[in-house]
């Protein structure tokens, strides 16, 4: 662009004379150009700026008369793609519910399998394929059983290899962060001819303007940019199956997805679901520097049909002194989700510690004076 200013200062310098500093500066006038953050109306109010410009830069309102932008030309509106129609559609109850969606394209049997197709999934810069598109795939298997849908584990063909974008499982990281495999999602799978990283993408890219210099006219005329890419519409294989993330396994250097595999989800399955504090400020510990040291961060609950699936099981903090004993009687369930039977009542959430103070002190007096009696 700086470039292209240039030359149109230099045509229009021999095309006709310089104006005077004393008339007004031209619409596409650009002092800044010269001297970061000056603006027109400054050198038009001061003198000593105007004066300064005119002896170092005489020619720096010299630009084009007439200033051309196709009227057929219109701006490209920045859509997310995620509300378009190749975006998957999860149904009303499962968004009521908290279960968000999740893409995956199923692997060619023999040719997307073994460490080296695999390798090349993830890295797909290394292959000698000529303007490839940086499209990572993440490796793993669809398992487990699903009575509602007749599926039993032990059966070879209730495993689905599939592939994963990576760009899928990163937002979902970095949205839930260690919560990630404590959520269910519908996972809808595609065919591999449909993997393109087109679909991904959450928004379309805006070309820069071009612009073409007439040196006859002495305009500018803008270049209309190309139209987006029209993607064909994907057909699923396999639409809406609830999963829940497992085994994802991160790369030991570079810390990215390196392997996640799903196991199927139905309402008598249970789920692990994180713990959270809350009310520490209710602590007389807590709210003096005291902290739940956890020996249990997730607790297996189950969740009914039409329940809410949360994102957490909230923890009462409330009364917490040192050297208490937290245990599962300080959950507060959400409705609709039961802790499973095989947890038992003594099960054993953490311990606070920290330092002494908010009836620290006065459960020690206690221990002296039974020690004496």
């Amino acid at each position: 662009m700086n470039q292209m200013i240039r030359q149109s200062h230099r045509l229009l310098r021999l095309a006709r004379p310089t104006r005077s500093m004393h008339t007004s500066a031209s619409l596409l006038a650009a002092p800044e150009y010269y001297v970061s953050g000056v603006t027109p109306d400054q050198i038009a109010s001061n003198p000593a700026l105007a004066e300064y410009y005119r002896a170092n830069f005489g020619s720096w309102e010299s630009d084009p008369d007439v200033f051309i932008k196709q009227a057929e030309v219109q701006p490209i509106e920045v859509e997310e793609i995620a509300t378009d129609e190749h975006a998957p559609i999860v149904p009303p109850q499962y968004n009521a519910r908290g279960i968000r969606p999740l893409v995956a394209y199923a692997r060619l049997p023999g040719k997307e399998e073994g460490s080296r197709n695999c390798h090349k999934m993830r890295n797909p810069y290394q292959t000698n394929l000529p303007n490839i598109d940086y499209f990572p795939l993440i490796p793993g298997i669809v398992r487990g059983s699903d009575p509602t849908q007749n599926i039993i584990s032990v059966d070879p063909t209730s495993k689905i290899l599939i592939k994963t974008p990576w760009f899928e499982i990163q937002r979902e990281l970095d949205r839930y962060h260690h919560s990630f495999q404590c959520r269910v999602y519908a996972l809808t799978i595609y065919s591999d001819q449909d993997c393109h990283v087109s679909y991904h993408k959450s928004k379309q890219n805006v070309p820069p303007p071009q612009w073409n210099v007439c040196q006859d006219s002495m305009t500018i005329t803008e270049i209309p940019p190309p139209p987006p890419p029209i993607l064909p519409k994907r057909t699923p294989l396999v639409e809406n199956m609830l999963v829940i993330p497992t085994d994802l396994q991160m790369h030991p250097v570079d810390h990215m997805a390196f392997c996640l595999n799903f196991l199927r989800y139905h309402p008598s399955k249970p789920i692990k679901l994180p713990i959270r504090t809350i009310n520490e400020e209710e602590s007389p510990a807590m709210k003096r520097g005291g902290f739940l040291a956890f020996a249990n961060k997730t607790i297996e609950c189950l969740i009914d049909v039409d329940a809410v699936i949360p994102e957490f099981i909230p923890l009462e903090c409330t009364g917490l002194r040192q050297k208490d004993v937290v245990r599962r009687d300080r959950l507060v369930l959400p409705q609709g989700v039961t802790i499973h039977p095989r947890v038992g009542e003594d099960y054993l959430v953490g311990s606070v510690f920290g330092a002494k103070g908010g009836g620290a002190v006065v459960v020690e007096e206690e221990d002296e004076k039974k020690k004496k009696k």
